[in-house]
């Protein structure tokens, strides 16, 4: 073989090594532009599902806060009566007013695609930095609404309730009986106060997550 012909065939060679190297950066460059559209079309349906959560949670919240501040302002009364204002209750106003079961709202989130979203620990899908905060910072206060809401939940049921039923059962209220549920109803207070306080934060923070995501231009 010639001079010539060796380097006509590495030419050859060479532009072939070259063909197939342009050829697989073409085939990645593609799958990667595919990738990333596909993941763009992902969090597009992923922020009109959360807006759509996020205004649920906004309602809900608002029925619930309206609840709770009107039971709080009932039950806080029994804590802050003077000894002598406690005493000077009758027995039907104890029965008719504490015995029945406080009425108060645990916030049930609803669908909880965004709390999914970061619970699964990935958030590559949601390019937006601002929009990954905002639903870590959400997350954090329902983990925190669920622990508030669980200590409340347990006292009531397991604490204040058997009480009132032990000193209410023949629905005449002794002095000590009267102190013994007032001390418990100022426990009480202070935890739903606790679950009430955590409600206000959520709706903040599902009030700016849905101006986010409702006022975005993409």
């Amino acid at each position: 073989m010639t001079l010539q012909n060796l380097v006509k065939r590495g030419r050859r060679m060479i532009l072939e090594l070259l063909i197939i190297v342009i050829g697989v950066f073409i085939a990645l460059a593609s799958e990667s532009w595919w990738s990333e559209r596909q993941d763009r079309v992902l969090e597009s349906n992923l922020r009109s599902d959360m807006a759509a959560e996020f205004a649920a949670n906004i309602k809900i919240l608002e029925s619930d806060i309206q609840q709770n501040e009107g039971s709080m302002a009932h039950f806080a009364q029994l804590p802050n009566l003077s000894h002598s204002a406690l005493l000077d209750l009758t027995d039907e106003e104890l029965n008719r007013n504490y015995r029945p079961f406080p009425n108060w709202n645990g916030f049930d989130p609803e669908m909880g695609i965004a709390q999914a979203l970061v619970g699964s620990g990935n958030l590559s899908s949601i390019k937006d930095r601002h929009l990954r905060l905002l639903l870590s910072r959400w997350a954090g206060l329902l983990a925190e609404k669920d622990r508030k809401t669980l200590q409340a939940a347990q006292f009531t049921i397991g604490s204040l309730m058997p009480a009132i039923a032990e000193v209410s059962a023949d629905s005449h209220w002794t002095d000590a009986e009267r102190r013994r549920i007032q001390s418990l109803y100022a426990t009480f207070v202070i935890l739903t106060d606790l679950v009430l306080a955590n409600q206000h934060r959520l709706i903040e923070e599902a009030q700016s997550a849905h101006a986010y995501l409702a006022g975005e231009t993409r």
